[in-house]
Parts: C-alpha cells; structure tokens; sequence
C-alpha cells in the first residue's frame, strides 16, 4: 500500500501541476499573442476530471473529506466504531453500485474522439470506474482497521 500511496500522492500532485501550466500558458498564449491553443481547455477538464476521481481515494486516506466532526466526537467509542462501519458500508455500496455503470460507459465511449483534442473520450470517462475502485478499497481498508486493536491495546 505504500507504493500505492506514493503513485497516488504523485499522480495528485503532478496533474494539477500540469492543469495549473496549460491554463497559465493558454492565460499567455490568448491574452498577449492573441492566438489561444485549441487542446488546452479541454485537456485542463480532463485533467480535472481525472484529479477528481483519483483525488476521491486520496482525500479518503487522509479524512479530508466533509464530516461531521462536532457531532462525531461526543460518541463513546464503541457508537463511533458503529457510525464509522455503517457510514463505510453505506458509501462502500455507492461507489461499488457505479463501477460496472462507469465500465460500461467508458467501453461505450471508445469510438468518439474529444473535439480539440481527437482522443477517445473512454480515456476520460475511465477516471469514474477508477476512481471508484480505488475509492471502494480505501473504505474496505478503513472498515477494517476499525476492527484491528491499534498499538497500545485500545480497540
């Protein structure tokens, strides 16, 4: 798991850092030499699009996504490993219901091509059945650990 934290911390960080050039060059491009680059939009979306579904799994390892942490917080222990594991189980179900949807969608996609750029929008639309997979394993792997006495006894 921590080859795939560091390819995923990697694939975060590089993509926006490659949104955030194709943008400040298009900014460039359109605004000083009047002639916008046609992919560069597009490519910024689809970036975006993968930054987003990629950046799901990695903001479920880290519990940067929306909680209700004041509320959370004034359970006993045992209440939040209940809410912890429904919640888990709750979104596990989500994710898993979209994935064979996504792989149909994205093996539906393959013959049409993006407008600016002329590739297959399955390469873009395979961000959601990813995504999701990934999403689904690091939830899987939290509803576990939930279950694993952490070091010093405490359950």
């Amino acid at each position: 798991m921590k080859i795939w934290d560091k390819i995923e911390e990697w694939f975060v960080l590089s993509t926006l850092a490659v949104m955030g050039i194709v943008l400040t060059v298009q900014v460039f491009m359109r605004y000083i030499f009047n002639y916008p680059l046609v992919w560069s939009e597009e490519l910024a979306r689809y970036l975006f699009v993968w930054l987003a579904f990629i950046g799901a799994g990695y903001g479920v390892r880290h519990h940067i996504h929306i909680e209700m942490e004041a509320f959370y917080n004034k359970f006993p222990p045992t209440m939040k490993k209940i809410v912890t594991v429904t919640t888990n189980a709750l979104a596990i179900f989500c994710f898993a219901y979209i994935i064979p949807y996504g792989i149909k969608f994205t093996i539906e996609q393959h013959s049409i091509a993006s407008s600016a750029m002329g590739i297959p929008m399955s390469y873009v639309v395979a961000a959601v059945p990813i995504g999701c997979i990934i999403v689904v394993l690091r939830l899987l792997i939290e509803t576990i650990g939930v279950f694993i006495p952490k070091k010093g006894g405490n359950i």
